[in-house]
Order: C-alpha cells, then sequence, then structure tokens
C-alpha cells in the first residue's frame, strides 16, 4: 500500500500522522495489527503479561506513547499509557449503542491525535484481526489525519471536559476553536443532532416523520462538516423507513447512500457495506419490506 502520511511532530499536540499527499474520500490510510490487545478486565498485571513477549523496540514504542495519568500512583504507567491510547477492536458507537469487548494499543494507529471534526474514521476489520483508518472526506497534502477519541454531538464545553479528563488534553481542534456565534450555533447543532438521533430510534410507526428527522439531522452534520461521522446509520434509518411502506425507489435511493459511505468509512469489504450492496440490489430482502401500508416518502436530497 502506498503510505499516505508520516509520523511528525505536531504543535502541541506531540506526535501526530501528516499526510505526505492528497488523499481522496474513501481512501484506507492504514491497517495495522495490535501490538497488545485486551479485554474489559484489564490490569496493570495483565498489560505486562501482554507486553512480555515482544521485542524490546516494541517495547520501547509501547512507553514513548503518552500517558494521560502521570503522576497518579493508582495508575502505574503500563496501566495509564493503555487507558490513553487504546482504540476498540469492534463495533465501538454511542450513538449507536454499541461497545466494543477488547480494545488494543497500535504502535502507528495509537498516534492518531483528536478532533471534533475529525477527517479520519478507524474501524476494526473482524476478519483481518486489523484496525483501518479510512478518509472520510478528501484531505490535503500536510492536512493532519485526525480520528475522533470522544462524542462529537455534545456542546464544546461537555467535549473539552471528557477530554481533559480521559486524555489530559485541552482540544484546540477547528470545532473547539470556534468563538461568539459561531460556537453559539456549533454547540445547538450539535445538540440538536444528538437528539434527532434518539428520536429517529422512536419514529419505527412513523417512517414520513422519520424521514424528515433523517434529512433534518444530515442537514446539519453537513453545515457542521460531519458528514463522515455516524451518517451511514441514518442512510439505513431512512431506508428501513421506506422499505417498510415498501417505497422500493426511495429505499434503494436511501441504500445507495448507506453503501457509499459504508465503504468510504470501513471498506467495500466490511460486512456493513455488502449488506447494504445487497439490499440497494433488491430492498424487498430486508424482513420489514411491505410492514405498514404502502406510502410514497422522499429520497435524499
Amino acid at each position: 500500500m502506498d503510505v499516505s502520511y508520516s509520523l511528525q511532530d505536531v504543535p502541541g499536540k506531540g506526535k501526530g500522522l501528516v499526510a505526505s499527499r492528497a488523499i481522496s474520500r474513501g481512501e484506507l490510510i492504514l491497517s495495522e495489527a495490535p501490538l497488545i490487545q485486551q479485554d474489559r478486565s484489564y490490569s496493570n498485571a495483565s498489560i505486562l503479561r501482554a507486553l512480555a513477549p515482544v521485542s524490546e523496540q516494541q517495547q520501547r514504542e509501547y512507553f514513548s506513547l503518552a500517558n494521560a495519568h502521570k503522576g497518579n500512583r493508582s495508575i502505574p504507567p503500563p496501566l495509564g499509557i493503555f487507558k490513553t491510547n487504546a482504540l476498540p477492536c469492534g463495533d465501538h458507537s454511542v450513538l449507536e449503542g454499541s461497545a466494543a469487548t477488547h480494545a488494543a494499543v497500535f504502535v502507528l494507529g495509537s498516534r492518531f491525535n483528536s478532533s471534533c471534526e475529525p477527517n479520519v474514521n478507524n474501524y476494526w476489520d473482524a476478519n483481518l484481526q486489523k484496525i483501518t483508518f479510512w478518509a472520510t472526506r478528501d484531505i490535503a497534502i500536510g492536512e493532519e489525519l485526525c480520528i475522533s477519541y470522544g462524542e462529537c454531538l455534545a456542546s464544546r464545553e461537555a467535549r473539552r471536559s471528557r477530554l481533559k479528563r480521559l486524555f489530559g488534553f485541552d482540544c484546540t481542534c477547528v470545532a473547539c476553536s470556534r468563538t461568539g456565534e459561531d460556537l453559539t450555533k456549533s454547540d445547538e447543532r450539535r445538540l440538536e443532532i444528538a437528539r434527532l438521533y434518539e428520536e429517529i430510534g422512536q419514529c419505527g410507526g412513523a417512517p414520513a416523520a422519520g424521514v424528515r428527522m433523517v434529512k433534518r439531522a444530515l442537514r446539519l452534520l453537513e453545515e457542521e462538516g460531519l458528514l463522515g461521522l455516524s451518517t451511514a446509520g441514518l442512510y439505513y434509518d431512512a431506508f428501513q423507513f421506506c422499505v417498510s411502506v415498501a417505497d422500493s425507489k426511495n429505499a434503494k435511493a436511501w441504500a445507495s447512500k448507506a453503501w457509499d459511505t459504508y465503504c468510504a468509512m470501513r471498506g467495500p469489504d466490511s460486512e456493513a457495506a455488502k449488506k447494504m450492496h445487497k439490499y440497494l440490489k433488491d430492498p424487498r430482502a430486508h424482513l420489514a419490506f411491505g410492514l405498514y401500508p404502502r406510502q410514497k416518502l422522499s429520497g435524499p436530497d
């Protein structure tokens, strides 16, 4: 794979990954196996056991990673480094209500810094047993490659507080650097999007209202520069609303959007992308097809 990044010193952030060439939306940036992996019951002792068989060079790389808990006597350095740098090995999303059972530290993958307006999505490929990183939009040469460490759909105050508590830094990303009216509107949009996610999940029996909410959430996500953040789930929701009333034409339009986004965020060989491609070809394959009286809804804007 053509390497599209370089590991550099990033002002105010320590090490980070920076685009060494232009990167296209949906491009695979990095695929990497874990250095060490742990389940939810990990401890300092279990981390030391996992580190014991790896090479001295890999151990040095592990201990060179940031430790947000430095100086806390109740959290020894090996444990503090894992807490600071571990990434989920499985589906993990507050919005979608999923939580990974395992997490791992990676030599390069754990070097991605955070942004509340990320341009990269990290996805655990269970078939490869590797973490993959995908460009969620076109990225220019020299631009830092960032994932999201936290819950983006919260106010700046809440986002910064969480990141400071868990990772020990003050977020100065483009979203957190907004001021005045721009900041106020940004907070309002993000909180409304979070509310819409909850309400969309309760619209199973009201498909027309569900589609309207999906379209509202998508417009707000675009205004926030977050169309690469969990939009595939929204497209899938709209697809299901259309399927439930046997609106095949609009169901296919939403399925196409969901498939394209899953390809960009997880890769075309991911299970989610394959599932959406099946529904794109035949919406009737979905179990909820025709669950409610036939109705004409609407497709993507």
